[in-house]
């Protein structure tokens, strides 16, 4: 890790690569290096051990994450909870109708989970064990399931919820990044299943693996 000057000879930022979400300040920009020299008063740390530094921060950044994407989903839920409730079709409410008790349920269901793996993999973090598969847990689950929980909130508002008039197509746009953000789910999954997979084989003596 280092730093340097935005205006240093061989650092050129590049486009702006546009993506489908818009909530992240200052976006996703292509840097490229070409001759940047770095002298021994900028380097952060130990050089060759940025990686492990950023490593460091990956555990609560994702939580920050799942945190403001639950904060999205309860705003999804809400709306679609307050239209079900008042949008009369068939002879009743919505909100009475089987099939969408059920997608409301299931919101429910989707927003309790996330909320409790988050508080775990925080409280891990909080108490200093090694949290890395209760983080990838929580960040998992959470990626997906918020995403199930805004898309059933637009199926709920029918045609409002694919409009401009309600915030729903647009958070939609804002979390479906969040399966790829800090980790694809694939990736976090691999690493779930080596940690687990390692840590029966240490249980049987049979070889240290990674932790």
């Amino acid at each position: 890790m280092f730093l340097t000057d935005a205006d240093a000879s061989g650092l050129t930022v590049g486009r702006h690569v546009r993506t489908m979400d818009s909530s992240m300040l200052g976006g996703h920009c292509e840097v490229t290096f070409d001759g940047l020299f770095v002298p021994d008063e900028n380097v952060l740390g130990e050089v060759d051990e940025g990686f492990s530094y950023a490593q460091v921060r990956l555990g609560p950044a994702r939580m920050t994450h799942v945190m403001r994407w639950l904060g999205t989903a309860r705003r999804a839920q809400d709306i679609a909870v307050d239209r079900a409730s008042r949008r009369e079709l068939f002879g009743s409410r919505l909100g009475d109708l089987g099939l969408a008790q059920q997608m409301i349920a299931d919101n429910e269901i989707d927003i309790a989970a996330t909320r409790s793996l988050l508080l775990r993999a925080c409280w891990e973090l909080d108490t200093g064990v090694d949290a890395r598969i209760s983080t990838s847990i929580a960040k998992t689950f959470a990626a997906e399931a918020i995403h199930r929980v805004v898309d059933r909130s637009i199926q709920l508002c029918g045609g409002l919820g694919v409009s401009d008039d309600l915030p729903l197509a647009r958070l939609l746009r804002e979390v479906r990044p969040f399966r790829i953000y800090d980790g694809p789910s694939e990736v976090h999954r691999w690493s779930i299943a080596k940690r687990v997979v390692s840590r029966a084989r240490r249980a049987h003596g049979s070889g240290e693996g990674p932790r």
